[in-house]
């Protein structure tokens, strides 16, 4: 989830003539420019109860009203996360990832941290082939999220999975996702932690069904919330993870994620941007 850069001017400043029908473009335009640069969301939004109609399974969801973005969560009760502990399966969560497509493209992505730089993220976009990529990355350059690879791994679950010309839903098992090093760890998840989002309405470049394809700019939205991950807890976890496919691949672009290189509580705040273009309108 890449930032923009902030640019200068290479010509010196001047005086001269501005024509005001400009300066009456220039103000129109401004809503499209800060939907590129600033946060879309803020940690003020707190994800709400959601039914998953594929599955019946109960989540906690966010809900961008502006962008239609949506994620939402479930994870596991204690004593399902004890009996995934001695099967070595701990720190995994069900996830799904809900956004419109432009002419069946585009690309949306959950981050484990409310901050841009260093979060570790899953995209998914369309494959070209009638299904959904998905990718780990981690925002470790600003221009293309790198691909990476480890112990952690992502199914999807086919009940809850669709994608056509308009819109995307990408259900998932998230397998040992979650990592205090990479930012959001299994005993962090008792209470409220911010997580993040991002969306485009381009295609990442090179091949759809390559995982390691290039993502530019998230330049529909991106920001943070707050999930209430206390509340997120279902006792239908197992049986429904148990759905889940075969995981899906990382191409040889691959590399390891760099730990502990998020910054901060993981608040989503850079630079104390105002919240003004919030999404302030959940949804269930």
């Amino acid at each position: 989830m890449a930032r923009s850069r902030q640019t200068r001017s290479r010509f010196p400043s001047r005086s001269r003539y501005v024509n005001p029908g400009t300066i009456g473009m220039t103000v129109l335009l401004l809503p499209s420019v800060a939907l590129a640069k600033d946060s879309t969301s803020s940690t003020a939004q707190l994800t709400t109860p959601f039914t998953e109609q594929a599955t019946g399974l109960q989540m906690e969801r966010f809900f961008g009203a502006r962008t239609g973005f949506g994620f939402a969560i479930a994870l596991p009760q204690q004593q399902q996360r004890q009996r995934r502990q001695q099967a070595s399966q701990t720190g995994s969560f069900i996830g799904q990832m809900t956004f419109p497509l432009k002419n069946g493209i585009g690309w949306g992505a959950m981050g484990l941290t409310g901050e841009m730089e260093g979060n570790f993220i899953l995209a998914a976009w369309p494959d070209g082939k009638g299904g959904v990529m998905a990718s780990f990355r981690q925002a470790i350059d600003e221009d293309n999220p790198a691909e990476v690879k480890g112990n952690f791994a992502v199914r999807p679950i086919a009940d809850g999975v669709s994608v056509n010309n308009t819109f995307l839903t990408y259900t998932f098992l998230c397998e040992n996702c979650l990592d205090a090093t990479l930012g959001l760890g299994p005993a962090a998840t008792a209470g409220n932690r911010p997580m993040g989002w991002a969306l485009s309405e381009k295609a990442p470049k090179g091949s759809a069904a390559d995982p390691g394809a290039r993502l530019g700019f998230h330049e529909r939205g991106f920001g943070p919330f707050t999930a209430r991950l206390g509340n997120a807890a279902t006792a239908v976890f197992d049986a429904v993870a148990a759905k889940a496919g075969a995981p899906v691949g990382a191409s040889q672009k691959a590399i390891a994620p760099k730990a502990n290189i998020f910054d901060g509580d993981g608040s989503g705040d850079e630079g104390g941007g105002s919240d003004s273009d919030s999404d302030s309108d959940d949804d269930d």
